[in-house]
């Protein structure tokens, strides 16, 4: 870290060498002597700010930050609430600081417009606060802050970075759901007593109302002492209290994962399943979840209260965060770069190879080449990333451990579940092989029935899902979507409207691509939505702009 020339120092210093070149070259000794005052004074001044690097060097200034409780019910953080950001500068060296800009560096998720400036005199601490978007859900991580140092006149300037890197977990949008979620009509077969009135037939139950006899009424419902004091045939209507269970099946699929930040499908998807969730619990439903793409992601059994309704929010954040070898884009080269990068920056720790050994070293089994060509140590930034993983897990084997990351290379392996732990972004596959998503769509199906074996037949299924790629191999999809109808009571597949999720057109060609996209986009969806109408499965489109409720309760579910 070494002191720099400002705009301002620059400019000054350009100002001084120009008059003395004017002042050499026309022989002007007043201009000569200016412009030797005028270095002499900037090198004074950079002289009197050094120290400032030497205070960074010996770790004399210090960074901590913390994000209070949200606005939101029980302190969380949601999309699209700005929260804030507290930080704390604390000075233990002998010197003024004076701190021009704080640059936070963070996941794509969040968005930090401001750079906050604080003047922290000597033993001091002084705390600033910056104001933070939320883009998307999931578990985003803060790593840490650049710092810009200046002196008093603006000539010189030094940046330093500190890392500190800290996790939050922001919650899906919160969607109102003004009527109770969608049910099959009959009710439920769970025998647990619940919220929802429902009129079934049988002997017991609550009295409904009184109605007249109409042709099919079975004799056993008449109400003879009605009938006595009305002189004509009236039957009773009773009613039962009944819970439902729900599963969402939710595709996580590189479609549903197209879009702008915080505005893709699998946007809005993870904040419909959250609204589904907490209206089912708020009546007492039971509610479940199994998340797939070519292969299942995610699963969570049907049940109910405050507690699962937590457990399943944070299945759906940990199914954005993907480091798997299988459902990311990324070779191995990009990936140890990607991990030596972020270790370099964070940790002060290099693990390039500055001259490479012979071409008959054992060494090269332990040597990966990135993109650039540069060549990092493996073995060493796997031990590294193992010591790190163990701190940030702890060794108390009565905590819950993450799964584990699907990678044949267990050296790999390690890197990837680093990254899933720090916050490093790794890109989504956007291909798959021929077929695999409809095996990936099967096998949640499968998973979501044996389910149900052991604890109880779904009354409704919600897909949510653009359907690409279902129909590659449709003797296997067309099972699983039989399989699933005989288990469930009713089955309904909502899928993103390509308009919605489409920016605006400002232009004409704007416009026109616009249209493309959308052919395209239908063109992929039609056949796995024909598959699912062919066997019975209504399909609904949908969009942001258009109320859930609205939306599910526009139709009857059959039982």
């Amino acid at each position: 870290m070494i002191p720099r020339l400002a705009a301002r120092g620059k400019l000054v210093l350009a100002t001084a060498l120009l008059f003395l070149l004017v002042g050499a070259l026309h022989g002007t000794p007043p201009l000569v002597a200016l412009a030797g005052t005028i270095l002499t004074v900037l090198l004074a001044l950079y002289l009197m700010f050094y120290p400032t690097a030497i205070l960074l060097r010996r770790k004399k200034i210090e960074l901590s930050w913390w994000v209070p409780p949200g606005d939101q019910p029980g302190g969380a953080l949601a999309v699209d609430r700005p929260f804030q950001l507290h930080l704390a500068f604390r000075n233990h060296g002998s010197r003024q600081l004076r701190i021009l800009s704080t640059h936070v560096l963070a996941a794509s998720g969040l968005s930090i417009d401001e750079r906050p400036s604080a003047t922290v005199k000597r033993g001091q601490q002084v705390e600033v606060v910056s104001p933070v978007k939320a883009l998307s859900a999931g578990y985003h991580v803060l790593h840490g802050a650049a710092l810009t140092f200046g002196d008093a006149l603006g000539l010189f300037d030094i940046e330093a970075f500190f890392p500190n890197p800290i996790a939050v977990k922001v919650f899906p949008r919160t969607i109102g759901m003004r009527g109770a979620t969608a049910r099959a009509v009959g009710g439920a077969l769970h025998e647990q007593v619940g919220l929802h009135h429902v009129r079934r037939r049988g002997l017991s139950g609550e009295l409904r109302e009184l109605r007249e006899h109409t042709h099919g009424d079975p004799f056993k419902f008449i109400a003879w002492k009605a009938t006595a004091r009305r002189q004509q045939l009236m039957v009773r209507d009773l009613e039962n209290e009944i819970v439902t269970t729900h599963l969402i099946m939710l595709d996580a699929g590189s479609g549903m994962r197209q879009g702008a930040l915080g505005k893709a499908p699998l946007d809005w998807a993870c904040d419909a399943s959250a609204a589904l969730a907490k209206a089912a619990i708020a009546n007492s439903d039971r509610i479940g979840l199994v998340a797939f793409d070519t292969r299942m992601l995610c699963e969570l059994a049907a049940d109910t209260g405050h507690h699962h309704y937590l457990q399943l929010v944070d299945r759906m954040l940990d199914m954005r965060n993907v480091a798997d070898a299988d459902l990311t884009d990324v070779t191995a080269g990009e990936l140890v770069a990607l991990v030596a990068r972020y270790l370099a920056h964070q940790e002060a720790i290099d693990v390039r190879i500055k001259i490479a050994p012979p071409l008959d070293d054992a060494r090269w089994t332990q040597i990966q080449a990135g993109p650039d060509g540069q060549l990092y140590d493996v073995a060493s930034t796997v031990r590294l990333c193992k010591r790190l993983i163990e701190t940030m897990m702890g060794k108390d084997d009565r905590k819950a451990k993450p799964p584990p990351v699907v990678d044949e290379d267990k050296q790999l392996a390690v890197l990837r579940q680093f990254c899933r732990l720090r916050g490093i972004e790794l890109p989504y596959h956007t291909t798959w092989e021929h077929g695999r998503r409809a095996a990936g769509f099967a096998a949640a199906v499968d998973r979501a029935v044996h389910k149900a074996v052991a604890s109880g037949r779904p009354d409704v299924v919600v897909l949510i899902s653009d359907l690409h790629g279902l129909s590659e191999d449709e003797t296997r999809a067309k099972r699983a979507i039989a399989r699933l109808k005989r288990a469930a009571g009713s089955v309904v597949a909502l899928v993103p409207s390509p308009p919605a999720f489409l920016p605006v057109a400002t232009t004409a060609h704007g416009r026109r691509v616009r249209e493309l996209m959308i052919r395209d986009q239908r063109a992929a969806t039609e056949p796995g939505r024909r598959m699912l109408v062919r066997h019975g499965v209504t399909v609904l489109e949908a969009s942001p702009f258009v109320p859930l409720d609205q939306l599910l309760h526009g139709r009857r579910f059959a039982a």
